[in-house]
């Protein structure tokens, strides 16, 4: 199981990469548009940062980045970091909206992880534990959704709940805007990989929260097939309206 250390990690890469991401941002020399825009450099300069990183500090490991080459040998490893170094690049230079996800997963569940949400000048962690967030559902629950979701999952969660629905790009955004308390869910209907949830997922549940897939059955990583279908983190309180709610989706 993972120790301090490993949680220490993967909060240290998390920060490192928003910060050398941040650096990117700030140069006037950055092109915006095109194969060399600041968006693909992002990408590859946050995803070279962080594999360096584990290969340093956890050379033993296996690694999964969205932007790297996947490798078999994870399948069989005890240990395999699932990482996206640049959660929401779509926002990255033109918004707040975009994050850095690094996890450590062993037997199918993230034992480690952090979210970096550098326009937010924060990095939530599991280990020290966040700070647990009451609920504060009233009649219109909040909930946050992806954008190209927003009015599929956002008129299920209206009919069934009478929610106040927001959208945002990065599914990291998401997640830590539920640890923080904005909004007392986020819930994506359609699929997503598994870069794109682990970290979130991690942190999301050290703060006490739910994640689960849309029928309610646990999440599992470092799958075959990195693809999912689904995703709810939420409140505790708030999970048996959702997944009744989404039960109602045709697609």
């Amino acid at each position: 199981m993972a120790d301090s250390s490993d949680h220490a990690l993967a909060a240290r890469i998390a920060s490192d990469t928003g910060d050398l991401l941040v650096r990117l941002l700030d140069d006037p020399n950055a092109t915006r548009h095109g194969w060399s825009s600041i968006e693909y450099t992002g990408d590859r300069s946050a995803h070279n940062f962080i594999v360096a990183e584990l290969a340093r500090e956890r050379p033993d490991d296996q690694v999964l980045s969205e932007e790297g080459r996947d490798n078999p040998a994870r399948l069989g490893a005890d240990r395999v970091w699932i990482v996206d170094p640049l959660d929401g690049s779509a926002d990255f230079g033109w918004s707040d909206n975009w994050s850095v996800h690094v996890a450590l997963v062993e037997a199918g569940r993230p034992t480690a992880g952090a979210v970096a949400v550098p326009g937010w000048n924060t990095t939530w962690a599991t280990e020290p534990t966040p700070q647990p967030i009451m609920s504060r559902v009233g009649d219109r629950p909040r909930i946050v959704v992806s954008r190209s979701r927003r009015h599929i999952d956002g008129r299920l969660l209206r009919e069934g709940l009478g929610a106040e629905v927001f959208a945002v790009g990065s599914a990291g955004v998401k997640a830590m805007a539920v640890v923080r308390g904005e909004v007392d869910a986020y819930v994506h209907g359609g699929g997503l990989y598994e870069w794109d949830s682990c970290a979130p997922v991690a942190v999301a549940e050290a703060a006490g929260l739910v994640a689960c897939r849309l029928d309610g059955s646990p999440l599992h990583f470092n799958k075959l097939d990195p693809w999912s279908p689904g995703l709810v983190i939420c409140q505790p309180d708030l999970t048996e309206a959702i997944v009744a709610a989404m039960s109602r989706r045709t697609h």
